[in-house]
């Protein structure tokens, strides 16, 4: 028998070590890019839902503008021409809820 030569045993005992090594390091990045977003998600709750509010108020308010526009108001008709001219488009009979 060779005195040189090696079984399998080492070489996959290397790989598989390695392996391991490889896969704890990935899990532990996922598991802490998940928790970074989990937490800039968190912060990003309440500007969101400011947003909203203020969209919902704008929305109400270039709606009623709309109608006072359709009615004949001169300045009302001026401030939606102004709006197009900026491409924001107005819907009258947009439905949306009043900010609480």
């Amino acid at each position: 028998m060779d005195q040189n030569a090696r079984g399998p045993f080492l070489p996959l005992l290397l790989v598989t070590i390695a392996f391991l090594g490889w896969t704890i390091f990935q899990t532990t990045e996922l598991v802490r890019e998940r928790s970074a977003l989990s937490q800039t998600r968190s912060a990003q709750a309440t500007p969101i839902g400011q947003a909203q509010k203020l969209r919902t108020a704008a929305d109400s308010m270039f709606s009623k503008t709309q109608k006072l526009a359709d009615a004949g108001n001169p300045n009302a008709q001026l401030v939606i021409s102004e709006l197009k001219q900026r491409g924001i488009t107005v819907n009258p009979n947009a439905s949306t809820p009043t900010p609480p």
